[in-house]
């Protein structure tokens, strides 16, 4: 099983951060240091420019009605990283359209032809970012992750928000369909996976510790998805301070692992197949915990 990032880092120098991904990752990825600039915060790097908005240095990053020229640095840590890691795959990442809705619709953007705007500008930016990844590093496969945070207020029991999962779906497949590679989609929390499933991602990555009955309930539309190909990142060791539970961690991958199978899963897509990451990004951590996570991970 190898490992990767999942992807904001807590380092201020993209130089010790591209260190970082080399001497931690087997599968190299791009980070983001929104501690360095807050240009790189998830939001502000796809949204700014986007729809109306402009970065902002407070609240979520965006302001409708702010200057619209996303910032020059705010890929720095993708940038300098690129530069450094070689190999036949890299890993990236991107806000999904959901979560960007959500963020834009918070920033003032009037509601009226957002969704629209929303995945015709990302579809664009995403476009323009792997043809930079491959203009650096022709011939290597990119493995791209479309990151939804928003969507763990699909998870059963949540009180529903501003957006209904049809038209959360709709979004992200529209996105899926534009893009130039396979997509894949990380949430760091519980949702309903029987949906995101049903998009029939590249890869489904999540936080192991956050699954609860948005994955209980849909463990045979995970294994019908991944018996066509789709695979799974294990967002194995939490990052919060709590102490970390080595035993307890592989006792849950255990038990996914298997309740996944017995509704006929290829147990090696589950297991050597397969890819482990970190719950969640690292930026939130100091740099010395960031270490002792993906320590624990490789343990």
């Amino acid at each position: 099983m190898r490992i990767t990032g999942v992807g904001s880092l807590p380092h201020t120098d993209p130089h010790d951060a591209a260190s970082f991904v080399l001497e931690t990752t087997d599968l190299r990825y791009l980070p983001q240091l929104p501690n360095r600039d807050a240009s790189e915060g998830m939001l502000r790097q796809w949204g700014d420019g986007l729809c109306g908005a402009g970065g902002t240095n407070d609240g979520i990053g965006l302001r409708y009605g702010e200057a619209t020229e996303p910032s020059a640095t705010a890929f720095d840590g993708a940038s300098v990283t690129l530069e450094a890691v070689d190999g036949p795959q890299l890993k990236t990442q991107f806000a999904g359209p959901v979560t960007l809705f959500l963020a834009l619709l918070a920033a003032g953007c009037p509601y009226d032809g957002l969704w629209d705007c929303v995945v015709s500008g990302l579809a664009d930016r995403l476009q323009a970012h792997i043809e930079m990844i491959n203009r650096a590093k022709p011939g290597t496969e990119v493995i791209a992750v479309m990151d939804e945070p928003a969507l763990v207020t699909f998870a059963p029991g949540r009180t529903s928000g501003p957006v209904a999962i049809e038209a959360a779906a709709d979004a992200m497949a529209r996105v899926m369909a534009a893009a130039p590679l396979p997509v894949g989609v990380h949430v760091c929390g519980d949702t309903d996976w029987r949906t995101v499933a049903g998009l029939q991602p590249a890869w489904l990555s999540w936080d192991l510790a956050g699954l609860g009955d948005g994955f209980l309930n849909a463990t045979d539309a995970i294994a019908e998805t991944v018996s066509r190909g789709t695979g799974i990142m294990w967002g194995m060791v939490p990052t919060d301070p709590a102490p970390i539970d080595t035993d307890r961690i592989r006792s849950r991958y255990g038990t996914a692992v298997t309740r996944i199978v017995i509704d006929g899963a290829p147990a090696e897509a589950l297991t050597s197949a397969s890819i482990a990451t970190p719950a969640c990004g690292l930026a939130g951590v100091t740099i010395g915990g960031a270490g002792v996570v993906m320590d624990r991970l490789r343990e």
